[in-house]
C-alpha cells in the first residue's frame, strides 16, 4: 500500500458502555483494510455511553467502514468528523 495515497479519517462513535464494543469495532476497522492511527475513548458514566475517536486511513472510501460500524450492536451514531479528517491530509 502506498502510504502517499492514503486518505486520513476522524470518526466519532457513540456507542453504549460495554467492553466488547470496542472490541468489535477494532475487528470490523481491520477487517475493512484501515489502518488505526490512534484513538480516544471517554465513558459518561451518568447515561453510560462512551464516546470513541477513532483516527483511520485507508484507500478505500470511508462509507465501507462506517455503514459496517452502524450495523453493530449497541452503536448509537457514527460520524466522520470533516475538520479533523481535513487536518490530517494537510
Amino acid at each position: 500500500m502506498n502510504t502517499a495515497t492514503l486518505n486520513n479519517y476522524t470518526l466519532i462513535i457513540m456507542t453504549d458502555d460495554k467492553q466488547v464494543v470496542l472490541e468489535r469495532i477494532l475487528q470490523v476497522t481491520r477487517y475493512r483494510g484501515f489502518l488505526i492511527n490512534g484513538m480516544t475513548a471517554k465513558v459518561n458514566t451518568g447515561n453510560n455511553i462512551a464516546t470513541i475517536e477513532l483516527f483511520v486511513s485507508s484507500e478505500r472510501p470511508i462509507s465501507l467502514l462506517t455503514d459496517q460500524i452502524n450495523k453493530l450492536v449497541d452503536i448509537k451514531s457514527v460520524k466522520v468528523d470533516n475538520n479533523a479528517s481535513m487536518q490530517n491530509t494537510a
